[in-house]
């Protein structure tokens, strides 16, 4: 009988001391845990040394995909499980994946289905579900790429499973609105640094919120989800119009910088003037 094949986790973690407890505790059947740690100053790295000394700390770069590289270098084995703190492994995903990888797998990376917990319940429509991660990897045929909602660029072949990972990463209605706007943060700046002369679109900042809220709500159901549903359909719509606004504000600051204050304040004048008239 052949022998099954080695498979090393990894988690990125940052002050993550209440919830990285349940999340190694769900993966201590791999053959190896190796944990990235951006120097937390909770008792992150005292709970991880429960579950492996394969404990490494490195600055948190801004970029989701490079810390996860970063992680893989670490590992031993070429089949690689990537979890975040705030997730956990199910008992039938758990020996869905023992299976595959104690026969001869037909994919390089695989795509897990994730269930989000938001408030105190489980959302399951607004195109949330199946919400595939590509988690389980291969990694000497690709690697991580884009700064937020990374994934796992493969050369090789792409699969999916069927059991899920548990996400409890939505946090509050609050919380939510503050990811958001710190991942629209990151998009627009990438945007911008590929393309510096991106602007302002009054239209898309009108209609893509629209657009994007009648999506989520109503053509993917996100009604089912009740308060929540429209919750989280109305943050993504305001995701979208924060986007524009970031861009005005570059597109702004950037005319400041030109040393075109002077020019502006005369302009201003000019018009007062001529409204006094």
């Amino acid at each position: 009988m052949a022998q099954r094949i080695k498979l090393s986790a990894v988690v990125m973690t940052y002050n993550e001391e209440r919830k990285i407890d349940r999340c190694l505790r769900s993966i201590t059947w791999a053959d190896e845990i190796v944990v990235i740690d951006s120097f937390s100053t909770d008792r992150t790295v005292e709970i991880c040394r429960r579950f492996t000394d394969n404990i490494y700390q490195h600055p948190w770069p801004k970029d989701y995909a490079q810390q996860r590289n970063i992680g893989n270098l670490h590992t031993t084995h070429d089949w690689v499980l990537s979890l975040d703190a705030d997730e956990v492994m199910t008992e039938s995903l758990r020996k869905e994946i023992l299976d595959l990888l104690n026969g001869n797998p037909d994919a390089d990376s695989y795509g897990i289905p994730r269930l989000e917990y938001f408030a105190g319940k489980w959302i399951t429509a607004g195109g949330w579900v199946p919400q595939y991660k590509f988690y389980l990897n291969r990694k000497s045929t690709g690697e991580w790429g884009s700064p937020i909602h990374e994934r796992f660029v493969t050369r090789g072949e792409k699969g999916f499973l069927r059991n899920p990972i548990l996400h409890d990463g939505m946090g509050t209605f609050e919380t939510l609105l503050d990811k958001f706007n710190h991942y629209n943060s990151i998009e627009v700046k990438g945007e911008l640094k590929s393309d510096p002369a991106k602007r302002f679109s009054l239209m898309k900042a009108i209609f893509k919120p629209l657009e994007r809220f009648f999506a989520r709500f109503i053509l993917k159901r996100g009604y089912k989800d009740g308060i929540h549903g429209f919750y989280i359909a109305a943050v993504i719509a305001i995701n979208y119009f924060l986007k524009e606004c970031k861009v005005y504000e570059f597109n702004y600051v950037e005319r400041m910088k030109e040393g075109n204050w002077d020019k502006l304040y005369r302009e201003m004048a000019v018009r007062e003037d001529i409204d006094r008239k």
